[in-house]
C-alpha cells in the first residue's frame, strides 16, 4: 500500500486552489451576483457585473493563503484515510468537508476582524466554505484519480523489425 507523502498534501491543495480560484469562486460569484440583481427591483445589473469582475481576483489571492494554511490538516487527513484504507468516495468527501470547515473558520476569522464582532451572519461562511468544499472535492478525484500502468517491457529487447538477431 502506498503512503500519503507531503508532496502528496501539496500537490492536492495546489490542485484545489486551482479549482477554486478559477472555477468554483467565480461561478458562485456570478450566480449569487445573479440572484441579488434579479431581486432588486429594478434589476441591478451594473452592479453585478462589478461584483462578478471584482471578488473573484481577491478572494483568489486570500484563498491561496487559506491553501498554504491548509496543507498540514490535509497531510494528516491523508495520513489517516490512507492507513485507515478507506475508499475513494471517502476520501473525497473527507477532504470537501475540511475544506469547507476551513474555510468557514478563515471567513469567520476575516468577517469578525473586519466587523469587530465574532457573531457575523451565517451566510458568509457558507459562501466560501460551498467553493471550497466543492474545488477539494473536484480537487480530489482529480488528484486521486487511478494511474494506468502499462505492463512492463522485456528485458531484453527483440528487435525483429530491423531483422538483427538478439539472443535469448
Amino acid at each position: 500500500m502506498r503512503t500519503w507523502t507531503a508532496g502528496d498534501a501539496v500537490g492536492l491543495a495546489l490542485r484545489s486552489w486551482l479549482w477554486m480560484a478559477f472555477v468554483t469562486t467565480p461561478a458562485t460569484t456570478l450566480l449569487g451576483a445573479a440572484w441579488l440583481a434579479a431581486a432588486s427591483s429594478p434589476p441591478d445589473v451594473g452592479s453585478a457585473a462589478l461584483t462578478v469582475l471584482l471578488v473573484p481576483v481577491p478572494t483568489g489571492l486570500v484563498s491561496l493563503a487559506g491553501a498554504v494554511l491548509a496543507m498540514p490538516f490535509t497531510f494528516v487527513l491523508g495520513r489517516v484515510l490512507v492507513h485507515g484504507r478507506a475508499h475513494r468516495l471517502t476520501a473525497i468527501v473527507a477532504h470537501a468537508v475540511l475544506a469547507g470547515v476551513l474555510a468557514a473558520l478563515g471567513m469567520q476569522v476575516v468577517v469578525a476582524l473586519w466587523s469587530g464582532s465574532w457573531t457575523p451572519p451565517l451566510n458568509w461562511q457558507l459562501l466560501v466554505s460551498v467553493p471550497a468544499g466543492l474545488a477539494a472535492a473536484i480537487g480530489t478525484v482529480r488528484h486521486t484519480a487511478p494511474v494506468r500502468v502499462a505492463p512492463p517491457r522485456s528485458a531484453v529487447p527483440d528487435d525483429r523489425a530491423t531483422g538483427s538477431m538478439i539472443e535469448r
